[in-house]
């Protein structure tokens, strides 16, 4: 059961409306000019560059994917022989958030490796293939680097749905793989075909409507139960290690649980760790539920190194 602190949080969030302003994106979708300034007035929530506390504590280099943004933050005593590539959540429109930065300072502290956000291409400006591509080339940088057995995938929401594209596109063209991925809340189905029961009422962010847009305007031509863009709708064997954070209270939660159930079926290491009650991306909330799950997820990277 979720702590007073992160019912709090819920009620804040709730308050805040912004599961109703997420939900009129998918109203104003075939609207181009509308949706632009839609997703420019949300986008004032997202934080592309380091934060302060981030490049007080941390070397960050700024390096280039396919023409986007990856900082890539290693120790004031040097490099580790370790990192984590964070791809953050947004619908596939905005983000990286203070709470990705704040997230991947506690990890990368508590798990003693480095860690780069990448800032990959988004909706409406860019469709599945290009993001795909962006990350693709993030992962391979980090991999020359570093090792790619050396590389730990976190993605949350979206960015979890972006790391298995991004790994299948790997595996089937012969790539290398990360030594594992960490997917909180991660986007496998953005059909949302799955029944959700009377999940979505009880889901302080996320609405049946506004994921379904979201997945229809970043697959494009590709179709919103494409792989590249719906995970599990595709080959699930061969994957590293996969550690899948769900929430009871999220309206994703039951494709969440297929997915593992599909990708354990098809040869994958594949875990649930199920927050009951907890809402979406919960890890990411500061509070003490999320500060804990992260300090899981820094053990399970820890644990394999």
């Amino acid at each position: 059961m979720p702590s007073l602190a992160d019912r709090l949080a819920t009620k804040v969030v709730k308050a805040m409306g912004l599961k109703g302003r997420l939900t009129r994106l998918a109203e104003v979708e075939n609207d181009p000019d509308e949706l632009a300034e839609q997703v420019r007035k949300l986008r004032r929530f997202s934080r592309p560059s380091p934060p302060r506390r981030i490049r007080r504590r941390w070397t960050v280099e700024m390096r280039d994917a396919s023409g986007h943004d990856l900082h890539v933050a290693t120790s004031r005593q040097g490099r580790s022989g370790r990192v984590i590539l964070h791809l953050h959540g947004g619908g596939y429109m905005f983000g990286p958030f203070g709470t990705d930065w704040a997230a991947c300072d506690r990890l990368a502290s508590n798990a003693g490796c480095d860690f780069a956000v990448l800032d990959y291409p988004k909706v409406p400006e860019h469709q599945a293939p290009e993001t795909i591509s962006a990350t693709r080339h993030a992962f391979g940088l980090l991999a020359a680097d570093y090792g790619a057995g050396n590389v730990i995938l976190t993605g949350v929401s979206a960015g979890g749905g972006l790391a298995l594209a991004a790994m299948m596109q790997n595996r089937d063209e012969g790539g290398t793989l990360p030594a594992m991925a960490i997917l909180i809340s991660p986007g496998v189905d953005m059909t949302l075909d799955e029944p959700i029961g009377e999940l979505e009422p009880g889901d302080a962010l996320l609405s049946v409507a506004h994921v379904r847009s979201a997945g229809r305007l970043y697959a494009g031509a590709l179709g919103a139960d494409h792989p590249s863009v719906s995970p599990l709708f595709g080959d699930l064997g061969q994957l590293p290690p996969l550690h899948v954070f769900a929430g009871t209270a999220e309206i994703l939660y039951p494709s969440l649980r297929t997915f593992v159930t599909k990708a354990r079926e098809a040869g994958s290491g594949a875990s649930l760790i199920v927050g009951e009650g907890q809402q979406h991306t919960w890890p990411l909330s500061p509070t003490p539920d999320g500060r804990r799950a992260l300090d899981e997820i820094a053990g399970i990277i820890g644990a394999a190194g």
